[in-house]
């Protein structure tokens, strides 16, 4: 989230009351603002409010009219590329309100990641509903941080809650935004609590304060040091230079388990989604986000609870892409130019229909089929005139997700490290993981990190582009402790499209370890790339001591860490990876390859295999000797949903 944030910087942020050409093409009312209305919370706090009504010759229209509530962390007078600005809601007939959250920018109260933003939200719109220009009809919205604060009232029964619209937003901040898989997210978690430890309150009044923690943030070798020394102590620089962000970051980096921390509302939301009320929710997601699988569990959580729709849109890119209506690409991959999503058309063609009884319901999609998917396609593997892999791709709207069509196909792994389609013979595959030699990460779905974790798609090749690589130019598959395993080449196209798993029976020499896994499209050679190119569509990691061991259920696919169960080294243990999902159509002569390995940095911390919990690590890293286990015993295999009809015999 922090790279997104100082992204943004450079984005040029614009007074939120500027005209935007969606406000243009349908100039109706203009702009009378209400500026820093103090609005007291339940426990007499009170946060900056910003309240931008409908106005003719500069005088407020009466009303009443629907309401769209932002509460962000980032500032309440600036706005992000390609959402509406306040005139864009005016000129159509809607109040639109923002709020500084508290503890910061105007608003009173000491900021705390998260935690208090069910309360907050739900006090603001008790006090929204009681004001003469509301119509009762409230929405809410909001992307990253800011999607949190939405979705903390969504799922509440807030008075005159109407409609929500989340924009890449987590399902759960222990999953999605702090212990992914049971893995510490160190480019996340640092450079988030760097980003908002330097804009806050504190350090903003302070300038030594800010002087202090600004190269940590600026300079990409700092930043990149401190995750390599983390976890970080309470009190040391830079986070100790300011005790209140301080005091959360370590709840964060603490707190392992998926407890009771992070079951409160607002650090998560999938404990919620079946007693929210019952009203239109659109969601939209990237592939390459971090916080898709929050979206997933959201559109999965929403639409058994709900009757009123629940609609899903899911492009190609990473997170900064959902503020662009023009970029085409994403990491070193382009999608095309029908690949772009033009948010505010979207956003005000649900709110259109659901907050003003059908007006203008253009663009809102057919009624049975809720689900709009990019489909990455995959060219000729050539680049493009910018130096990127041309992919491209299609839009395709679905009855469900997963689509009904898709079926969970196994490919197997064998111990000659193919993908194959039956279970191979015994055997078995070992390696060594030196956590002071991790796997660099390169690309993959990374919500905040570059440069020293870049987002998005990437051939699996070492280059300068990512810095964990350091002089390394191999390809990661070069590394002894990545066990790569493919098809040959398709001989037909083959359509995935759905959640992924991985099932893999494996044993360590240590009490803890980790197991990552990645699916990527490899390419065949080309001019361009004479050794192919190795698209990463997903990738996750299982910590083998905070795992259960055992299938995710029925609610939700991912399986949550909720107990320390320390390995017998030696043992075979089942583990599952959850991948997520993706579409991605897999052409003829390319192949399905995944790689297994144990670390990805530092996208995750790098496990010491010590069976320590994360914040209090003392002993020296070991060495794990991993093993993973193939044939009918052991059927380790990446559980693939495949589209139109069955992969050809031989695979």
């Amino acid at each position: 989230m922090k790279q997104c944030l100082k992204r943004l910087t450079f984005f040029v942020l614009t007074l939120i009351v500027s005209g935007s050409a969606l406000a243009q093409r349908t100039p109706q009312y203009g702009v009378y603002l209400m500026s820093n209305v103090m609005v007291r919370m339940r426990d007499g706090v009170q946060l900056a409010t910003d309240v931008y009504v409908p106005a003719m010759n500069g005088e407020p229209v009466p009303g009443p009219w629907p309401v769209v509530v932002e509460r962000t962390p980032y500032g309440k007078s600036s706005f992000l590329p390609n959402t509406p600005a306040a005139s864009d809601y005016t000129a159509r007939g809607y109040v639109f309100v923002v709020q500084d959250t508290r503890g910061r920018n105007n608003s009173e109260g000491v900021f705390a990641s998260y935690s208090q933003e069910a309360p907050d939200g739900f006090d603001t719109l008790q006090w929204i509903y009681q004001q003469p220009w509301c119509n009762k009809k409230i929405a809410v919205t909001g992307s990253s941080y800011f999607a949190a604060t939405a979705e903390a009232i969504l799922v509440q029964h807030a008075p005159g809650l109407a409609a929500g619209i989340i924009r890449v937003g987590s399902g759960n901040y222990h999953e999605d935004g702090a212990w992914h898989g049971g893995a510490f997210l160190l480019t996340h978690n640092v450079n988030y609590a760097l980003d908002l430890t330097l804009s806050g309150q504190e350090a903003t009044a302070n300038p030594s304060v800010k002087d202090a923690i600004a190269p940590y943030y600026l300079n990409a070798s700092l930043g990149f040091q401190l995750m390599k020394d983390s976890p970080l102590a309470a009190g040391s620089v830079p986070f100790g230079l300011d005790p209140s962000y301080d005091a959360w970051y370590q709840k964060w980096q603490s707190n392992e388990l998926f407890d009771n921390y992070w079951k409160i509302n607002g650090n998560s939301f999938t404990d919620y989604y079946a007693q929210s009320p019952d009203v239109p929710i659109l969601l939209m997601d990237e592939w390459y986000d971090a916080f898709l699988g929050g979206g997933l569990d959201g559109y999965a959580g929403y639409s058994r609870a709900h009757r009123s729709p629940v609609r899903m849109i899911i492009a190609p890119g990473e997170h900064l892409n959902i503020y662009s209506a023009t970029q085409t690409y994403a990491g070193d991959v382009d999608f095309g130019t029908s690949s772009p999503v033009d948010v505010p058309s979207e956003m005000f063609a649900f709110f259109d229909r659901y907050l003003k009884d059908g007006h203008n319901v253009e663009g809102v999609g057919p009624e049975d089929k809720p689900v709009r998917l990019f489909r990455i396609e995959s060219l000729n593997g050539m680049k493009n005139a910018d130096g990127r892999l041309q992919a491209g791709g299609a839009w395709e709207d679905l009855t469900a997700w997963p689509p009904p069509d898709a079926v969970p196909t196994n490919f197997y792994l064998t111990e000659d490290l193919r993908l194959s389609r039956e279970p191979s013979r015994h055997g078995s595959l070992s390696y060594d993981y030196d956590p002071s030699n991790p796997v660099p990460t390169v690309g993959g779905n990374v919500s905040s990190g570059g440069p020293m974790a870049e987002p998005g798609p990437y051939d699996q090749v070492c280059s300068a582009v990512h810095l964990a690589c350091g002089d390394d130019t191999r390809p990661l598959n070069a590394r002894p402790d990545v066990m790569s395993f493919t098809t040959p080449p398709l001989a037909e196209d083959l359509d995935v499209t759905g959640m992924i798993s991985v099932d893999l029976w494996v044993s360590s020499s240590a009490v803890d370890t980790d197991f990552t896994a990645k699916l990527i499209d490899q390419y065949p050679p080309t001019a361009d790339y004479p050794g192919g190119y190795a698209m990463i569509l997903t990738d996750s990691v299982v910590r083998a001591r905070l795992r259960s061991f055992t299938r995710a259920g029925e609610n939700f696919r991912r399986i949550y860490a909720l107990r320390n169960e320390p390995l017998t080294p030696g043992k075979i243990y089942h583990v599952v990876i959850d991948l997520s999902g993706t579409s991605n159509l897999f052409r003829a002569g390319h192949q399905i390859r995944v790689d297994i390995s144990s670390s990805n940095f530092p996208l995750r911390d790098a496990n010491p295999n010590t069976g320590e919990p994360f914040a209090e690590r003392h002993s020296p890293p070991e060495v794990a000797h991993n093993t993973i286990y193939v044939g009918p015993e052991h059927p380790s295999s990446i559980v693939l949903p495949i589209r139109h009809g069955e992969p050809k015999a031989g695979l």
